[in-house]
């Protein structure tokens, strides 16, 4: 009970598109609202904690539902200068409408706890990009009955970025993902195209899936906007499609803060 309460603290702190201040000590890029995870880490000793809402529209022949994640809280601490430490957490909701019976399922509750890191391995160089690798692990004995997972969860991806001129920029990740419930991977693509329009306000659009060894690959799009209210604080609002079955719409609103600034 402890543990959940403390957990519940961390998703209330607060939780990834790129956007750039003048000074580079003070440049805020945060891992929200795309898929594709930015190849820059947090600045040795700050804080950045990156939150959100998303919820996701789907609907097949056999059930209407709606998923919900109230909070999704992502906090990354610049450990060394080219090293942070994550730690995510959601707290999430379901609601499902059976067609054949018209009976409504819902649930909520905490997701399991996820720890990893990022660490930077190169800078961009000419046609080289500036690229980081990224590990994480999911502990499903942190999540509440509904949401865990068989086994502990696992991903590995790079991050690569290049810059394509002063406003406009393009990153893609390529990794695997083991979803805790069985020991087959799902290969994970995604490609983003960043501009920014003002020197607060920025767009991207971006095309990112999974690729699993065993069943159906499942593809989307996005896009969405970010907006620099102050040097260290962003809002952003994104809304993407599936091409697939398996998820019709979802849309996000989110927040990104560092300490310091």
């Amino acid at each position: 009970m402890k543990l959940k309460f403390i957990l519940a603290l961390l998703v209330l702190t607060g939780y990834t598109a790129t956007v750039k201040a003048q000074d580079n000590d003070s440049e805020l890029i945060t891992d929200r609202p795309d898929q594709t995870e930015s190849s820059a880490v947090v600045p040795h000793k700050s804080l950045q904690i990156e939150t959100g809402f998303l919820m996701e529209n789907t609907k097949t022949s056999l059930f209407d539902q709606k998923s919900f994640v109230y909070n999704t809280t992502l906090l990354r601490y610049g450990l060394l200068k080219n090293f942070e430490l994550r730690l995510g957490l959601e707290y999430l909701g379901e609601k499902e409408k059976i067609n054949s019976t018209g009976n409504t399922n819902t649930t909520s509750g905490l997701s399991p706890l996820y720890t990893g890191f990022k660490v930077k391995i190169a800078d961009e160089n000419g046609w080289k990009p500036e690229v980081a690798f990224l590990g994480g692990l999911v502990l499903p004995f942190t999540a509440d009955e509904d949401f865990k997972t068989k086994f502990s969860a696992a991903d590995i991806r790079f991050a690569f970025s290049h810059t394509l001129s002063d406003k406009i920029s393009f990153g893609y990740n390529l990794g695997a993902e083991w979803d805790g419930e069985t020991a087959i991977p799902a290969y994970f693509y995604s490609i983003a195209l960043g501009t920014g329009i003002t020197d607060k306000l920025g767009a991207f659009i971006e095309n990112y899936g999974w690729l699993p060894e065993m069943g159906k690959a499942e593809h989307l799009i996005d896009a969405g906007f970010t907006y620099l209210i102050r040097p260290n604080l962003q809002l952003d609002v994104s809304g993407g499609l599936g091409l697939q079955n398996s998820i019709d719409s979802f849309m996000s609103l989110g927040l990104s803060y560092r300490l310091p600034n």
